[in-house]
């Protein structure tokens, strides 16, 4: 059963990264969206997620959707306040987003994901077993 869990977190790990990304391209390539320098840093955090996952690399697969957390909260706040940051550039600003879903932005959508991946990094750490599991306790001589 544990080893079942594990693909489907695995698997899940792969997958929720890559539909991101495709749709981040799709923003980008046919829609015609200008990405921000926050865009493509949430971007490059997803792809290292997502070879986090592939070569089953706890520390990227922990510490990337951490990142990406934090980047797609501070830009979601943001576009929320409409707060622009001096780091963005003018053709492509940050508190810019096309799309609007009620409270949700580009980048609510992102953390959204981030929180996602975010968790299925601790599942993994919660599943992981112990040294005291792997080594039996001695028993006494009856």
């Amino acid at each position: 059963m544990s080893w079942q869990r594990a693909r489907i977190r695995s698997g899940l790990g792969i997958v929720i990264p890559a539909i991101a990304l495709s749709v981040s391209a799709y923003w980008s390539l046919v829609l015609h969206w200008q990405a921000c320098v926050m865009c493509w840093s949430e971007r490059l955090l997803l792809v290292a997620t997502l070879l986090g996952w592939v070569a089953d690399n706890l520390w990227v697969v922990t510490f990337a959707p951490i990142a990406g957390f934090v980047v797609a909260s501070v830009q979601w706040w943001m576009q929320l306040r409409a707060v622009h940051a001096a780091f963005c550039s003018v053709t492509a600003p940050c508190d810019v987003s096309y799309l609007r879903w009620g409270p949700f932005t580009t980048a609510g959508l992102a953390t959204l994901v981030f929180m996602v991946l975010l968790l299925l990094a601790m599942d993994r750490f919660a599943h992981r077993p112990t040294q005291s599991n792997l080594i039996p306790f001695p028993r006494k001589a009856s």
